[in-house]
């Protein structure tokens, strides 16, 4: 029995490049699916929260060694992005996380 060949992708051909877009489609509304999932629950806002906060998004990476800083805005540019995520695909949701998380940091 011969293992399957995988055909390589030709970006020439009409019919690949519609199916990877449909399938790169599919894929991002499922992450999008996903964050909202998350996102809808308090335990799925508090382990958000904690990540964006590990990630450095409500501080300042500055450092005067280089690297370090380097290092600690690589961390950072992780939780703009899931930042900018959450508060395109749900805002409300994001206002909520915060809310919660700065009542209880309170308590």
């Amino acid at each position: 029995m011969q293992p399957e060949t995988e055909v390589p992708y030709n970006a020439g051909d009409a019919q690949q490049v519609a199916h990877r877009q449909k399938s790169q489609k599919t894929r991002d509304l499922q992450k999008k699916a996903a964050l909202r999932v998350l996102m809808s629950t308090p335990d799925g806002r508090m382990w958000m929260w904690d990540l964006l906060t590990r990630c450095g998004v409500y501080h300042s990476s500055y450092s005067s060694d280089a690297l370090a800083m380097a290092f600690h805005e690589g961390h950072r540019n992780i939780g703009l992005h899931l930042t900018a995520e959450i508060n395109r695909l749900s805002p409300e949701m994001y206002a909520r996380m915060v809310n919660e998380n700065q009542t209880k940091e309170k308590e």
